[in-house]
């Protein structure tokens, strides 16, 4: 009942309001009886032709923002726009069913950590200029960070390049027999931590053989001023530590425990250095070991990008191989250290021919004969060889000669004639990086055998595809203990690792054994071999493993 108030005008009226409950028919199935609902009434009407296409029942792909869009992507798709679709009023605009925000990229990998530690690198140095913190010791925290940095970003691009640089697999420089066993092993790796406790003194047993001396015209050679690589005519002599005369008198007096060549020594010496394999022949008897080079090895030749970032193909066809460039650089180097000299001569100790050979067309080389003691009992006696001689301020200087000899600047990364000039060091820089062994190792003649001056020619060829025609375009002079300290060599080292070869010799029993260094691991191996092997150019084919 409602009433309603007439302010003094009356009583008020009242009005009853009724309610009629709807008649409820009982009925086996759900909702009320068909024939209580008036079919026109409960249909709602909309105006449509046969030509219209009736939307979905529940259409959940089309979006209250559809109706806005040309939708021409829901064409033919079966989304039509009815009165009976779904449509968002105005009002709920920023209401959406169904989330269809793209869900962030999640980051992975070690990028996303270096770009957290810039921005906070970033933030830290603008904190520290808005601070006012410009003492020094702000300035050394900033030098700090950028070069961790800088060495962040090196060691970045470092294992990139490796991570998509070719790998290339060496063939062994001697092929190796089912039945040899290994004897010992050693991992280089371990090497490069010896010391010796003291560098070993040395004594002069004999000195021999000739001296050239050195044409002084060739330190003022420049790549506008370069010369043509002349084809030497001198036949070089080279024999092995037994068939040297010399060597073989100082066996019979017992001079030594150890003997061997400089280039045997120092192959020992900068083993840590190698990544190409070599071999040499290890003797034992009643104490005394005797190291050889194996006949038809090729123990002499010199290397080529051993060391480089960007390995040298094994192809032994191709000019640019490493079976190639080391006969090619050889043969560089021993025409350069003729060329570079006189006719004129001098003696060098005795004078005579160490090896007799009677040869007078021989090249003028002089020969050391010294003896090392290196303490507990280990003596060894070594030939070391000069390549010349010069006047220096008016005293005879001796002089090792060798020779770079560049093959294609772009493979390389130097190139001598447009950087020997005015980047010189980066030419230095670039070589030690592609030649780290091969720069040791004649470092190490040099100092074993005495040498007051290293001369380094620089060869270039006349055209990349031509290997046989070459210029000299620079020659510069070095200290060989000056730059020993430039290419981190240092003698207690390099007798630390040649005593320890020894020593691991020595436990051996009397024998014949092959000391090889693997050709793709930094691992140097010792075989037991027969007392009859290499005799019959052994090795010099390939051999059959499957037999």
């Amino acid at each position: 009942r409602v009433t309603f108030h007439s302010h003094g005008l009356g009583p008020p009226p009242t009005f009853a309001m009724g309610f009629k409950v709807p008649e409820c028919v009982e009925t086996d199935a759900w909702g009320p009886p068909v024939d209580s609902v008036d079919a026109d009434r409960a249909l709602t009407y909309a105006p449509f032709t046969r030509s219209d296409k009736f939307g979905r029942a529940a259409d959940w792909n089309m979006t209250g923002y559809a109706k806005y869009a040309g939708n021409r992507y829901n064409a033919g798709q079966g989304g039509v726009s009815t009165v009976f679709n779904f449509f968002a009023n105005d009002e709920e605009d920023s209401f959406s069913l169904v989330d269809n925000t793209p869900a962030p990229r999640q980051r992975y990998g070690a990028r996303g950590k270096f770009q957290n530690r810039n921005f906070q690198r970033r933030n830290w140095n603008q904190a520290t200029v808005e601070g006012g913190d410009m003492g020094k010791g702000a300035e050394r925290e900033r030098a700090r960070q950028q070069r961790m940095q800088s060495k962040k970003q090196q060691q970045w691009n470092t294992w990139a390049h490796n991570r998509n640089r070719e790998t290339v697999t060496y063939s062994g420089s001697v092929d190796i027999r089912p039945d040899w066993d290994v004897a010992e092993q050693v991992n280089l790796v371990q090497l490069t931590k010896l010391q010796a406790a003291s560098l070993p003194p040395h004594e002069e047993l004999a000195q021999c053989g000739a001296l050239g001396v050195f044409d002084k015209t060739y330190d003022r050679v420049t790549p506008k001023l370069d010369r043509d690589l002349q084809k030497s005519k001198k036949n070089s002599h080279n024999p092995t530590t037994s068939d040297d005369p010399v060597m073989a008198n100082l066996m019979e007096k017992k001079s030594g425990t150890v003997y061997a060549t400089d280039a045997m020594v120092s192959a020992v010496m900068c083993a840590a250095r190698s990544v190409y394999g070599w071999d040499l022949i290890v003797t034992k008897k009643d104490g005394v070991l005797v190291m050889d080079k194996r006949p038809e090895g090729s123990f002499d030749l010199l290397t080529v990008s051993e060391t480089a970032q960007d390995p040298i193909t094994d192809d032994k066809e191709n000019i640019n191989g490493v079976h190639k460039l080391s006969e090619e650089s050889t043969r560089c180097n021993f025409d350069y250290a003729q060329q570079v000299l006189t006719e004129e001569s001098e003696n060098f100790g005795d004078g005579r021919d160490p090896f007799d050979t009677g040869d007078a067309n021989a090249a003028k080389v002089g020969y050391r004969y010294r003896r090392w003691d290196m303490g507990g009992g280990v003596v060894l006696v070594s030939r070391h060889e000069l390549n010349g001689v010069t006047d220096s301020k008016g005293a005879k200087a001796l002089l090792s000669i060798k020779t770079l000899n560049e093959f294609d600047s772009k493979i390389a990364g130097v190139d001598y004639r447009k950087q020997i000039e005015t980047q010189r060091g980066a030419v230095i820089a670039t070589e030690l990086k592609n030649n780290a062994n091969k720069l040791a190792k004649w470092t190490c003649e040099a100092l074993l055998a005495g040498a007051d001056q290293l001369k380094l020619g620089f060869v270039s060829r006349t055209h990349p595809k031509d290997p046989n025609n070459h210029a000299i375009v620079n020659t510069q002079t070095y200290k060989p203990k000056d730059f020993a300290q430039q290419i981190n060599l240092t003698e207690g080292n390099m007798w630390g690792v040649f005593k320890s070869v020894v020593d691991m010799c020595m436990k051996m029993e009397d024998g014949k054994y092959l000391l090889v260094k693997d050709a793709n691991k930094p691992i140097l191996r010792t075989y037991v071999v027969g007392a009859d092997d290499f005799n019959d150019d052994y090795a010099s084919e390939p051999i059959d493993r499957e037999d």
